[in-house]
């Protein structure tokens, strides 16, 4: 739902008196809470043209009245008293098949509202909602085949059903069908301000691809159906995120926590938006506050850290990354940022071991190859180095090039950064 919270930035230091420039490694994009499982698709109670009449039975009120006494044989004219039952129509029929899968449906019980939406559609075939709801049915148990057939067969009956519409698009998104589920999810819209929902789903699919400014304006929409939707205020904090629109998006995501105090993404995101704007103490207590909750997020360690490291506490950036690392010894950004962070600290060594183990990691981290150029250099390993520089250059770090010359890299490193590691869990939408 997978995706979601990436940036970069640089920061400038000194590195033993002496100017330099290191790379800060691309970060992450932020992304939305979490790519939602399409909620469940509840099936959506029809107003029958007529109620249906309940079966008559019994003895009907103008048969003929019971005589007192049997009568005589001889005498019997062949008057019989019979119960009398009032024949259901077609649409009767379907009406009541239909409450009943209803009612089945609700209960989880979807093999018998399997059979009942069934039953209805065999009675009135131009009946669109028992369509839908066994449609609804097949998406439950993850039939997505027979539940787009269904929710074009209700849509072809019912064109101006918006739900069905709605249905059939969740249904298109679980099965790998992000174009048409838009498709749909833009046609349900027009269903009016019921279908904030619609807004909201199709923002997630806009996000996916970058479309950031597209997916803000339908996170807007969502809010406009349901201001109280956390959700929506989360993820549209994540596109101001990426579009730089940090103030907003500390706004967005403190009124997702003022309505959903445990959605925990949002102080992660909040955090990040907090620093971009210097608020440092901010970020660090929403970092605190989210580690005292989910002390097993090795990506929550690392952004703690490279905020420590942009508040000049190299030691507590170091715990931070050390963290990371042993909750994912594979995390590579990790190692670069406790690379960069111990070139802080002068411990040349063990950044250019760290530097070394995040290019193991990643062949093509150009940042590693950066600081751990810096490192060999102060560990006077000048060739070393200089290959480091011109590995940074070949992959896109112009400070490299400065220093991968013919000459031998005689120049000073250039300053050291961090990469950037904000990137959020994925909440739900549910």
């Amino acid at each position: 739902m997978g995706n979601v919270l990436r940036y970069s930035f640089f920061l400038a230091a000194l590195l033993a008196g002496l100017q330099a420039q290191s790379a800060w490694a691309q970060a992450r994009v932020a992304a939305p809470a979490k790519k939602p499982v399409a909620p469940k698709a509840t099936p959506v109670r029809a107003v029958p043209a007529k109620a249906p009449a309940a079966p008559v039975t019994g003895k009907a009120a103008a048969a003929m009245p019971a005589p007192t006494q049997a009568l005589p044989a001889d005498t019997a004219r062949g008057v019989a008293l019979t119960d009398t039952v009032q024949v259901l129509t077609p649409a009767q029929i379907a009406e009541q098949a239909y409450q009943a899968g209803l009612t089945s449906f609700q209960s989880k019980d979807f093999a018998a509202a399997m059979t009942s939406f069934t039953a209805a559609i065999a009675a009135k075939a131009d009946y669109a909602p028992p369509f839908a709801s066994r449609a609804a049915t097949h998406f439950e148990l993850k039939e997505y085949a027979p539940a787009l057939a269904d929710y074009t067969e209700a849509i072809k009956l019912a064109p101006t059903d918006y739900t069905s519409y709605l249905g059939r698009a969740q249904v298109y998104e679980a099965n790998s069908q992000p174009a048409e589920a838009e498709k749909d999810y833009a046609e349900a819209i027009k269903g009016g301000s019921s279908f904030g929902a619609a807004w909201y789903r199709r923002g997630l699919l806009r996000f996916e691809r970058g479309e950031y400014q597209a997916a803000r304006e339908d996170f807007d929409g969502a809010l406009k159906a349901d201001q109280k939707d956390a959700l929506a205020h989360h993820d549209r904090g994540c596109a101001n995120l990426q579009l730089g629109n940090y103030p907003e998006a500390v706004i967005d995501f403190t009124a997702a926590l003022a309505l959903q105090p445990t959605l925990l993404s949002a102080l992660l995101n909040r955090a990040a938006a907090e620093r971009r704007v210097g608020q440092m103490p901010q970020a660090l207590h929403d970092y605190d506050t989210y580690l005292k909750a989910k002390t097993d997020d090795a990506l929550a360690f690392a952004n703690r850290g490279s905020a420590r490291f942009d508040n000049q506490d190299f030691k507590g950036a170091v715990a931070d990354f050390t963290q990371a690392i042993l909750l994912d010894a594979k995390y590579a950004l990790a190692w670069n940022n406790r690379a960069a962070a111990n070139l802080k600290l002068e411990e040349y060594a063990k950044a250019e071991v760290d530097a070394t183990q995040a290019i193991t990691l990643e062949a093509k981290y150009a940042e590693a190859y950066l600081n751990r150029g810096h490192a060999r250099e102060m560990l006077r390993k000048p060739e070393e180095a200089c290959q480091d520089w011109r590995k940074s250059a070949e992959l896109g770090i112009e400070a490299g090039s400065s220093y991968a010359t013919i000459s031998g890299c005689a120049a000073p490193p250039p300053m050291i950064s961090t990469p950037e590691a904000d990137n959020a869990q994925a909440t739900s939408k549910p």
